[in-house]
């Protein structure tokens, strides 16, 4: 990727942090997370790739698919691009994944700390 895209992708996804945070006000959304955006070389399509928190993740992929033409609109007034993409959401659930790993690391740890202890 270059690095232009690269910077493309920064911000856009930091403007549509700052949308969601401050001009959305539905309590369905929770606590979303834009993992990062992926933006193709024409800039027709972004690929917002989100997570979320305390939130059924279906749901609120529900609701920023039918809030992106808001969230697009408003991203057109605070960023500066000859094409605006169209956004496209998209769940990620790298987080929830990486959480799941480490309690399966911890649950490991414990149970060779206590097979340790029982052999002492």
């Amino acid at each position: 990727m270059s690095l232009r895209m690269e910077k493309v992708n920064n911000e856009i996804k930091k403007k549509i942090v700052e949308i969601i945070q401050e001009e959305i006000d539905d309590p369905h959304l929770g606590l979303v997370s834009i993992i990062r955006v992926e933006t193709t070389s024409d800039l027709c399509q972004s690929r917002v790739f989100f997570s979320v928190l305390g939130s059924d993740i279906s749901r609120v992929e529900k609701i920023l698919n039918d809030m992106k033409s808001f969230i697009r609109l408003n991203l057109g007034k605070k960023i500066r691009l000859r094409i605006l993409p169209e956004l496209i959401f998209v769940p990620d659930d790298s987080i929830r994944y990486s959480v799941e790993i480490y309690k399966k690391i911890e649950e490991v740890r414990n149970a060779e700390k206590n097979n340790q202890s029982n052999k002492k």
